[in-house]
């Protein structure tokens, strides 16, 4: 008989190394005790949807059904074991009449949820559930199904006998728009049940490897206690359960595989608005997901080992950051929706579809212009024709003038976008997120599509220069227009124009590429008037001054993030922005002031003297989860990696260990380390750009065989 799925006697809540099923080598990562993590892992793949299951072995929120802008919330266990005279609710909540497991315990690697259960007796029980998400392979990738491996093993000398079912709720009539639903026999590799509307929306439970299934109703308080024998009668409702008998032999193991399937051809933007999943365009009915993912089960789940054993076997990185590398990727499967098309069909998207993150569904949901700049580093590497769809978005939104909208799809509808908000920083993060895309691979046709779009947007930001000293200018009134979005900044700031100079530097090297040879010489014109006059204007006692205006207005404020254009230059290949030397000292500043002010990272900001600063409340004396990690990568890339992953790691330390936040990423805390702001934020996907800053690679070289990068997407095409 096998062993465990992973060893269930480490230490709670710490980071450790241990041996796990399908792994050739020890991996890094947390195992939590039931309840232990405000939530599990969210099973979805690309713009799929998502369905997590919570360490107390239950279905959490879910969006699989379009419950999107918010998530609904299942709170629903799923799982039945019944052997002999025992019954099992395979959870850890409570059920009336059923035995629960002693202690669940819970190790996460997404898209991967590993548990095992503590029955207490001769029988025990594992589950891996997984769902589709490999590198490389969008398509692949934005499969609606997940698989639930439910493993048995019978650790006594006799033989046992029992049943385990899966019960599932379906879809809400607000979901679905449907009362009543068909229940259709699924046979074949996979038998099981097919439940949908009349309109095609629904789902499927099958099990792979087995002849009969047993195809009931959800399972209500009585079902619990006697689905061994008898599952309730499924009627027209949009619940289901399947149940496998089983027999095991002495000291036998045996794998039940469920597969859930969804499908929801189109969502609902708005009235007037409509989108097609894209994976409407592989699959017609949740029954082929079933056949699709029945046949390749074993091929995806070897290769999705396959691409995270190549993040954990870089020995390079500390065992915290290899964990998180793996789980941060959590939130693409939360934030991403990727529609096939549009009705009424458009044009501009082409065959790629309309792929975006939203910044948070529960938050701020609308894709998101910055977030994009703060996390979206792995769409760049893993699905650059993703970020190509995204961009193209951004391309069709944006003004006559070269403005780049903040962001698209406030409450859902994808066919409206915010404008003159953070304005001061939109076009030109756009020219960054084009210059990224275009790095990864040196690929002209990027070029080509959107150099008009990075030169407008040039354009438009060059209009914010209102005093002629090839600067930015903020005028925060009414609301602040930079990305600390609470905190009032006047005139010509630092961060800023660090990066507003880094794209200026990619605009120059794009027109040089594309033979633009007027627009290359005026921002090698620009760049150099700019940064002339940011030494002038900006420096101060040993470090740069938050802002200035001609008004008379400054903030003496030492911002831990001041030098994120020099992160921008180093990332993208190009030379810093700020001087070396006062780049230095500015950093040695930042170390002696903003970093003792917490235990969780470093503090955004602190006074001249030493002292909180609370003008920018809670901004300026909070925790910016991706302004930090920007920090800790600028260090890097300046030759101080002890205190770039001190940093970091205190950081993750706060959100994950301490508040319990791994798979319900933050944006904001305070100095303590407790959440104030923020659920299901994609920019924490920022700490993609932390491995590169530590071994000093940009973008092109990170991509290059035999990097990182080039080695995961190598892994995750390996059966």
């Amino acid at each position: 008989m096998s062993a465990k799925l992973f060893p269930t006697e480490l230490p709670e809540l710490q980071w450790a190394e241990f041996s796990a099923e399908g792994f050739a080598a020890p991996v890094p990562g947390i195992v939590y005790r039931a309840g232990q993590s405000s939530c599990g892992i969210p099973l979805g793949g690309v713009g799929t949807g998502c369905l997590d299951l919570d360490t107390d072995a239950t279905f959490g929120r879910c969006s699989i059904f379009n419950s999107f802008v918010p998530h609904r919330v299942l709170a629903a266990p799923f799982l039945a074991l019944g052997a002999g005279a025992q019954t099992w609710a395979l959870t850890a909540r409570a059920m009336p009449g059923l035995a629960v497991p002693q202690q669940i315990y819970y190790w996460g690697h997404y898209p991967i949820a590993d548990l095992e259960f503590d029955l207490g007796g001769p029988l025990s029980a594992g589950l891996r559930a997984w769902c589709p998400f490999l590198p490389g392979d969008a398509e692949a990738s934005n499969t609606p199904a997940a698989v639930f491996e439910l493993r048995l093993r019978n650790e006594s000398g006799g033989i046992v006998r029992g049943s385990v079912a899966f019960t599932f709720p379906g879809p809400t009539e607000e979901e679905s728009g449907a009362r009543q639903y068909q229940h259709t026999r699924l046979d074949g590799s996979a038998p099981g049940v097919c439940v949908t509307s009349p309109q095609g929306a629904g789902y499927a439970l099958a099990v792979a490897g087995v002849r009969e299934a047993r195809a009931g109703g959800v399972l209500d308080a009585a079902g619990w206690l006697a689905f061994a024998n008898e599952l309730p009668i499924p009627g027209s409702g949009p619940g289901s359960t399947l149940a496998v008998d089983f027999e095991l032999q002495p000291h036998e193991e045996r794998s039940i595989p469920v597969i859930l399937a969804w499908y929801m051809p189109r969502w609902a933007g708005s009235p007037a608005h409509h989108y097609l999943h894209a994976y409407q365009k592989r699959f017609r009915n949740p029954g082929e997901v079933v056949e699709f993912i029945a046949g390749k089960r074993r091929e995806f789940l070897e290769r999705i080992i396959h691409w995270q054993e190549e993040v954990y076997g870089a020995k390079e990185y500390p065992l915290w950051l290899r964990d998180q590398l793996v789980n941060v990727l959590h939130t693409i499967p939360e934030d991403s929706f990727w529609a096939g098309e549009s009705v009424p069909a458009e044009e501009w998207y082409g065959p790629d579809g309309i792929f975006g993150m939203t910044e948070s569904p529960r938050t701020t949901p609308h894709i998101c212009n910055p977030s994009d700049w703060y996390g979206g580093l792995p769409i760049v590497f893993f699905f650059p024709k993703l970020a190509a769809a995204l961009l193209r978005a951004y391309v069709h939104f944006q003004l006559p003038n070269g403005e780049i909208p903040l962001g698209i799809g406030e409450g859902g509808d994808l066919a409206h976008p915010n404008y003159h908000l953070l304005h001061t920083m939109n076009s030109m993060v756009h020219i960054h997120l084009i210059d990224r895309l275009w790095q990864r691979d040196l690929d002209r046709s990027v070029l080509e599509e959107f150099y008009p779009s990075a030169k407008k947007a040039l354009e438009y930001a060059q209009s914010l220069d209102r005093n002629s000293d090839g600067l930015l200018d903020l005028e925060p009134d009414p609301v602040p227009n930079q990305f600390y979005g609470a905190w009032f900044w006047y005139g010509t700031a630092t961060h800023v124009n660090g990066l507003w100079l880094a794209a200026v530097a990619m605009l120059e090297r794009m027109a040089t590429a594309m033979g633009d040879a007027e627009t290359a010489t005026a921002c090698r014109v620009r760049r150099h008037q700019g940064s002339q006059s940011l030494e002038e204007k900006l420096w101060g006692d040993g470090s740069y001054v938050l802002y200035t205006d001609l008004a008379g207005r400054r903030s003496d404020t030492v911002l831990a993030n001041q030098l994120a254009g020099d992160w921008c230059g180093h990332l993208h290949g190009l030379p810093a922005v700020f001087p070396p030397d006062r780049a230095e000292r500015a950093l040695a500043t930042v170390k002696q002031l903003c970093l003792p002010l917490t235990h969780a990272g470093v503090l955004n900001a602190a006074r001249a003297d030493g002292g909180v600063d609370t003008s920018g409340s809670p901004q300026s004396n909070g925790i910016f989860a991706g302004e930090c990690m920007c920090v800790a990568a600028t260090l890097a890339y300046n030759e101080d990696a002890a205190t770039a992953l001190d940093i970091a790691r205190r950081l993750q330390e706060a959100m994950i260990l301490q508040e319990r936040r791994e798979w319900d990423m933050p944006n904001l805390l305070d100095a303590a380390g407790r959440v104030q702001h923020g659920t299901d934020f994609y920019q924490n996907m920022i700490l993609w750009g932390l491995p590169l800053a530590l071994v000093n690679l940009d973008i092109r070289r990170s991509c290059s065989p035999g990097a990182l990068i080039q080695r995961i997407l190598a892994a995750a095409q390996r059966v």
